[in-house]
């Protein structure tokens, strides 16, 4: 089997992103050790080409793209968020080319391990298309595949768990260390209008260590570097910025560096899966249907960006350390398998 990742934003500096690409590689080399795997992308291939050996990358211009699908068996959509289209346009229009390539070259479009972050989404005309053109869609969630079934999206919508849960697995992160306290701060190109009530919140618990952890290894607005700049001088020298992530380096060298607190405050999805892994007390904060459902299937407490302290204190007492979700792992591998089963049935020998 030849397959061709169609999204493109590995390698841009989101940890999340490459623990589910590398769940996904990990089930396929179970599944089927000889299939090749292509993709194409904006970023450092090199670095992807060392994180990822054995996985060819490609420029993003047409003819690489064209070249790619054209040799390909099966188009796929890995992961993340693709039909978010709040802040821009860019992702939607991607796989609209994408769209209109598989068409002319009779290629397959499968989606997996993907998430609806916003039910409007689903109403653009676009995503529409592109979800009809689909020949099946497996979500990281239940949400996800209700609202792409009950929009008419897609009636072929199944859900599973996010792939990242199929390399925790086997490469957990540093178990949680008592004592210390992490906050993954997220909030889309804005600002987190509860910041002071959840600091004070987290200071009132005494930690010995607060760690500020930056998931996202870019200085983008409104993410974890930029928020932790906009803290107050005097706040900003409490707190520790840990990036873990380094460009290249393999995923278990990576993951070996993550800080692994007691307690973790996160509106990162990834984050949140990890922290589960690491035996932390994770509290959530809801600032998308992706984190909230997060929060549904790890049993975790959930706050909205702008709740007051003693709310935020409430979420912390009443968070809770369970156990190794190994049963979302589980899915994920029948997800895995049921999408490649689907996928090898379409080959023609």
């Amino acid at each position: 089997m030849r397959i061709h990742l169609g999204h493109h934003f590995y390698g841009a500096g989101n940890l999340g992103d490459d623990l589910m690409l590398a769940g996904f590689l990990r089930a396929l080399r179970e599944m089927e050790p000889g299939a090749e795997v292509t993709g194409a992308v904006p970023f450092d291939r090199d670095a992807l080409k060392r994180r990822f050996p054995g996985t060819r990358w490609h420029g993003m211009d047409v003819a690489e793209r064209r070249a790619g699908i054209a040799a390909c068996d099966a188009w796929l959509g890995l992961g993340g968020s693709p039909f978010q289209h709040a802040q821009s346009r860019w992702f939607v229009d991607h796989l609209a080319e994408e769209a209109a390539l598989c068409r002319e070259l009779g290629k397959p479009m499968w989606f997996l391990g993907i998430g609806v972050q916003a039910e409007g989404e689903l109403e653009d005309p676009t995503v529409r298309a592109v979800c009809s053109q689909a020949r099946g869609i497996w979500t990281r969630d239940a949400a996800s595949a209700r609202r792409l079934r009950s929009s008419g999206a897609s009636t072929h919508a199944a859900a599973a768990a996010d792939l990242a849960h199929l390399f925790l697995e086997n490469t957990p992160p540093p178990p949680a260390r008592p004592g210390a306290a992490a906050v993954v701060a997220n909030f889309d190109y804005g600002d987190w209008p509860g910041r002071d009530a959840a600091l004070a919140a987290i200071e009132a618990t005494r930690p010995k260590r607060k760690i500020w952890l930056a998931q996202e290894s870019r200085e983008l607005p409104g993410a974890e570097r930029a928020l932790f700049a906009a803290l107050p001088p005097e706040q900003q020298c409490e707190w520790e910025l840990v990036s873990p992530d380094d460009p290249g380096a393999a995923l278990e060298k990576t993951l070996a560096r993550w800080p692994g607190a007691e307690l973790l405050l996160t509106s990162r999805y990834h984050a949140a899966i990890t922290a589960a892994w690491a035996g932390s007390r994770v509290v959530v904060i809801g600032i998308n249907e992706k984190l909230r459902g997060a929060a549904e299937e790890l049993g975790t407490p959930l706050i909205g960006p702008g709740a007051e302290r003693a709310e935020v204190e409430r979420a912390l007492q009443s968070a809770l350390v369970h156990p190794a979700p190994r049963h979302l792992a589980s899915a994920a591998r029948a997800t895995c398998e049921d999408w490649h089963a689907a996928a090898s049935r379409r080959i023609t020998p």
